[in-house]
């Protein structure tokens, strides 16, 4: 909070003690408001400047005035949060006042090119000449981009004019785009209150945009004057096309770039095929080293004028080339010496170095020199050269660009890590393809096929590289574990996409012994000639397709975000803009909401702004509480702020949609969740509200309805049609609103892969916020697109709690050997695949031919499966050597979902005794009471014997994948009888659910118990479900986020095996943390102590491996807490011996 006090008591000092101006005006306009233009330079940091200043009134005008600024400067930074934006925009830092007047600072963008007269008329005698247009029509591309960039996130400029465009010189493209220091958006409904403050009055539109940029580009051309240049007649017909942008026909700025470009393309052909010289001087260190060597010693380094003469003879041979090295510089290749060329004027080379041609200097890239080069003696030689030239004298700048186009790339390798995270998830399904032969048995059924796997060495020694078994053994396993459903097809190729022919749908049915060989039997819809060598493949999953292209389409879009790419690798490397703090800012944490210390930490760090700020939140703690409060804080501040909430699954964004209309104000913000929940078959919010947006303005008035007849008739169709052509248009009109809703909603609510966030990127949206929630569940990939909708970032998760799907084994891949054989053959595998982005192409055969490049992206890809454990990892390494709380990750501390006890037994496990419970937690009455002296514990083990004791064959049966364990499922049903539910006062019934790692024990369980569910009143032994729908069964995975009562869990696992195998899930901390952390008052645990403690010391005798430390840190915490009483008398643990067959002791 310190930096926001000292930002606003720097703003009250007077603007003489801030800056020293330039004693001249550059420009004063006049408007609903007249300023001034001034230049200044910073006293603090001599930093150049350029201010608008606005004379204070001394009347409410004043407020009026900073009121239409600060809305649409806020505007403006969500557009200005990318790069590229920053290049054609006037960058604005900041809005300062004094006593006398209201200044917006900017940027040194130049001076505005309306200029003085005798600018102007210098500028016009100029553009006479068509090659020396090129530069003015680069310049009005750079307006019509950043009038693109506005228009697209929904911006209307409003004020285009030669006093809003600013230049350093009219030699350079250098044109940025000012004056939008009140521009409106299309959702403002209050246009009239504010007007303008650089446009006294008339139309605003996107349409008048343009046509003001026509007036501008005609001015700037003196089109009108005595001395108007002769255009060629593309530049005639582009004027005249924005002058009158077609009404009934898309005219964008998409379609105004490609025109405009074309433009630029003819001058180039133009100015291309007349002569002229690209002229460059040597260095004086090039002179006095490197070009001496060039010669092999056959000219004297002395001899300045024979040394000059041999390197310009040798610029003049046959075959010299250009490449781009970096930002102004070039490389000259001839096929004696490499020249290494900075450029210091547009149309000025300086050679820095030079060295003779080896063999392996790179020239991917080059393009030939069509112009001759011209070496000059010195700077003021080669000055002279260019005044003598005029336009023959051509420009490095130009060259280098359309080199660099062409060519070479400089994207970052956390670009070509996230590409490689969505390819190799494709390319991986070729090891799901196994080569079969069709078999024919004369007395098998008719709708069956057999198939049995044929030998492929080529396949089996890439699977051997990969870490694979053979195709045979992988089959046979696979199928071994398969659930009889339409899962599979077959091919006649190995290639990764089928195409659109028709397929079999096959089910597995069983396998046996034909002549010999083991062979798989398959129902089958369609008939498969016996003879055939075919794959069985996995039948086409069109749904996970179109989320690899969502998820590719997004990386793409974040291609020039470089700060957004690096930030999502580590935050602390990237700095956040200054100007992005000043967003919506909240306000300060709410005295009325109870907040500890650690929420409150986390609240000013998120307040004072990083690149990405990342919240850890243990089980309980309330992450959903501090979204909430710093949603609102948000609106409070700034009501017309957007806010966009992300999450990887449906049921998530539920729970924050239930949460968030309990805190905002019922009519004054709207919350849209995007997509319906997989529990539910309910329309989404976005489509409720479309239809009540409809329903609103069906019934007008009689003299609108008049008006109005056309527009009503299709809102009756889309409420209520009544055939399938009806249908087609109301779900157009509804998809019209609801991306309506969508622009004009507060907070929106999506999940990471939704399609909606790429047609939000696609149409340049911007979010003044970005909330993820699990953002530890989702990788890069999945990260990004809701990221880039964002200025300010935050991700709240947990890494102590379910990982990225698959990690573990995705991981694998990122192995150098095996990701180069990944690699080999990858661009021909994925061509199969229709609609992918062509840049996938580009990065696979970039990674191919650079083995350094490829190194450094696989361990940034290994990262970036799981981008937000390795942030708080990292910080937490930096807050251990610097002795400084990190910036960036902040942990939330205090839970008040579990007892004290359940609390006490996740901290020590999972968070190190750091997680404490709050006093809310520790007062909170009773939910559940027991009978037949059942424990009144909140913590109760069901404690089985270990198999290696009794003389049971085995507790475990394996269901195809899964294991379920009858006599834990029997102890747990004789513990939940003797449970009673303590309804409250408000006749509010306390919630159970039934928890497992393994889906084949959640099956017994729902099988089990059935009958005992009251169906009338959606109870389970009097308890409640979770979620209200009469659903308790659920595995540990399921129900992350959730919470219940009471917690009733069985862990199965309980065998003779060695090693980490018979523990199964139960080594991985996180699922095991999920299923300890949900209850609020009572959990229940069957399990066997001995046998987890037998295997872990099994495994780990001497106590060195940490990573089943959490096992022992569980059974040590339940046995102190066996001993621990807490208030009520109640110990923190008791221990249920049960018996083999799974009775309970007492």
């Amino acid at each position: 909070m310190t930096t926001v006090n000292t930002v606003k008591q720097h703003r009250k000092l007077s603007l003489e003690s801030r800056f020293t101006f330039a004693e001249d005006s550059l420009a004063r306009v006049s408007g609903a408001w007249d300023s001034d233009l001034r230049s200044a330079t910073g006293l603090d940091d001599g930093e150049r400047y350029l201010l608008r200043l606005f004379r204070k009134t001394g009347t409410p005008l004043d407020d009026d005035l900073k009121a239409i600024i600060t809305r649409g400067l806020r505007r403006i930074r969500r557009v200005l949060s990318s790069r590229r934006a920053r290049e054609v925009l006037v960058e604005v830092l900041d809005v300062v006042e004094d006593g006398q007047e209201i200044a917006i600072v900017m940027v040194d963008p130049g001076s505005p090119i309306s200029g003085s007269s005798h600018r102007r008329r210098a500028r016009q005698n100029r553009f006479l000449a068509s090659t020396s247009r090129n530069v003015f029509w680069r310049n009005i591309v750079r307006i019509a981009e950043a009038l693109t960039l506005c228009h697209d996130a929904g911006i209307v400029h409003g004020g285009v004019s030669t006093h809003t465009i600013f230049s350093h010189s009219d030699d350079s493209d250098d044109y940025r785009l000012g004056g939008f220091e009140a521009c409106v958006h299309i959702a403002d409904s209050n246009l009239g209150a504010s007007g303008h403050l650089l446009r006294a009055s008339g139309a605003i539109s996107f349409r008048q945009d343009w046509i003001d940029l026509a007036g501008v580009a005609a001015a700037i051309l003196g089109v009108d004057g005595d001395n108007s240049p002769s255009l060629l007649s593309i530049e005639r017909r582009m004027l005249d096309r924005l002058a009158n942008p077609p009404q009934f026909q898309l005219f964008d700025g998409s379609i105004v770039l490609g025109e405009l470009r074309e433009v630029v393309a003819e001058l180039d052909r133009v100015g291309s095929s007349s002569d002229g010289e690209l002229i460059l001087y040597p260095s004086r260190n090039a002179l006095q080293s490197d070009l001496p060597t060039l010669s092999s010693g056959t000219i004297p380094a002395h001899d300045g004028v024979a040394l000059m003469q041999f390197v310009a003879e040798d610029l003049l041979s046959a075959g010299v080339r250009l490449v781009p090295a970096g930002q102004d510089s070039l490389r000259i290749l001839t096929d004696l010496a490499i020249y290494n060329v900075k450029i210091v004027h547009d149309a000025i080379g300086m050679i820095e170095s030079a060295h003779k041609r080896r063999p392996n200097d790179w020239i991917q890239g080059a393009e030939d020199v069509v112009h001759r080069l011209h070496l000059a003696r010195n700077r003021a030689s080669a000055e002279e050269r260019v005044r003598n030239l005029g336009p023959g004298a051509r420009r490095w700048r130009d060259f280098a660009e359309r080199v660099r186009v062409a060519g070479v790339t400089s994207d970052v390798p956390m670009w070509f890590a996230l590409i490689l995270l969505e390819a190799f998830t494709l390319l991986r399904e070729q090891f799901r393809l196994y080569p079969v032969e069709v078999l024919s048995l004369p007395a098998s059924e008719q709708n069956v096929v057999w198939l049995a796997p044929r030998d492929d060495s080529i396949r089996d020694d890439q699977r051997e590289i990969m870490g694979l078994r053979p195709t045979a053994e992988a089959m046979r396993r696979e199928l071994k574990y398969d659930d009889g459903k339409v899962n599979w097809t077959v091919s006649k190729s190995a290639r990764l996409a089928t195409g659109r022919e028709r397929v079999p749908e096959l089910s597995y049915e069983g396998s046996n012994l034909v002549d010999g060989k083991l062979a798989f039997a398959f129902a089958t819809n369609l008939a498969v000639p016996a003879g055939q060598s075919l794959y069985l493949r996995p039948r086409k999953d069109t749904g996970t397709e179109r989320a690899i292209r969502r998820r590719l389409q997004n990386i793409v879009a974040a291609r020039a975000n470089v700060e957004l790419l690096r930030a999502l690798d580590d935050p602390a490397q990237v700095a956040m803009d200054d100007m992005l703090r000043d967003i919506a800012v909240p306000g300060s944490p709410p005295a009325d909401a109870d907040m500890e210390p650690s929420k409150i930490e986390a609240w000013q760090s998120i307040v004072a702004g990083r690149s990405i700020n990342v919240v850890v939140g243990p089980p309980g703690v309330g992450k959903t509480f501090l979204i909430s409060h710093l949603v609102k804080s948000i609106l409070d501040q700034t009501p017309d702020a957007r806010i966009l909430v992300s999450a990887q699954n449906h049921e998530t964004l539920v729970h924050m949609e239930d949460d968030l209309r309990k805190f905002l104000p019922k009519q004054s913000n709207i919350v849209v969740r995007v997509e319906r929940s997989r529990v539910s078959e309910e329309e989404s919010t976005l489509r409720r509200n479309s239809v009540v947006l409809l329903r609103s303005v069906s019934k007008p008035d009689a003299e609108r309805a008049a008006v109005m007849a056309s527009q009503l008739h299709q809102i009756a169709q889309a409420l209520n049609p009544v055939d399938r052509s009806e249908k087609s248009v109301a779900e157009r009109a509804l998809r019209d609103t609801d991306n309506l809703m969508l622009r004009s909603s507060d907070v929106t609510l999506a999940t990471t892969s939704s399609h909606v966030l790429e047609e939000m990127i696609a149409d340049g949206e911007q979010f003044d916020w970005v909330f993820i929630e699990e953002a530890a569940r989702a990788n890069g990939a999945e990260l990004i697109g809701a990221l880039l909708l964002g200025n300010r970032r935050v991700m709240i998760g947990d890494h102590n709690q379910l990982s990225p799907f698959d990690v573990v084994e995705r991981q694998k891949f990122y192995d150098g050997k095996r990701a180069n054989e990944l690699l080999r053959d990858a661009k021909e595998k994925l061509s199969a695949i229709p609609d992918l982005p062509g840049e996938v192409e580009i990065a696979l055969d970039a990674l191919k031919a650079d083995q350094f490049l490829l190194s450094d992206v696989l361990a940034i890809a290994a990262r970036l499966e799981e981008p937000f454990r390795s942030i708080v990892e990292r910080e937490a390494l930096r807050t251990a050597d610097t002795k400084r709380p990190s910036s960036i990750a902040n942990t939330l501390r205090e839970q008040s979902r579990m007892h004290p006890a359940i609390g006490e037994l996740v901290s020590d496990t999972f968070y190190k005794g750091e997680l404490v419970s709050s006093e809310r937690v520790k007062q909170r009455k009773k939910a559940v009471d027991t009978v037949e002296e059942f424990p009144a514990s909140p913590i109760v083990i069901l404690d089985m014997p270990s198999l290696s004791v009794v003389k049971r064959r085995a507790f475990e049966q394996k269901i195809k994948r899964s294991y379920r364990n009858e006599s834990e499922a029997t102890a747990i049903v004789s513990a939940m009888k003797r449970l009673r539910p303590i309804v409250s006062a408000d006749g509010r019934r306390p919630t159970l659910a039934v928890l497992s790692p393994y889906s084949a024990q959640v099956s017994h369980f729902e099988r089990l118990l059935k009958p005992e569910i009251d169906t009338a009143e959606k109870t389970l032994f009097g308890f409640a479900s979770p979620r209200g729908d009469g659903k308790f069964f659920y595995t540990s995975d399921s129900f992350q986020g959730g919470e219940a009562d009471v917690i009733v869990a069985s862990l199965v696992r309980n065998n003779v095996l060695v090693g980490t195998r018979a523990l199964g899930f139960i080594k991985n901390p996180q699922r095991l943390n999920v299923l300890l952390s949900r209850a609020k008052h009572k959990l229940i645990l069957a399990t066997s102590r001995r046998f987890i403690s037998n295997t872990v010391n099994g495994i780990d005798p001497d106590g060195l491996n940490d990573e089943l430390g959490f096992l022992r840190r569980m059974l040590d915490g339940i046995a102190r807490l066996a001993e621990t009483e807490f208030p009520g008398g109640d110990m923190g643990a008791s221990i249920v011996m049960v018996d083999e067959n799974g009775k309970l002791s007492r």
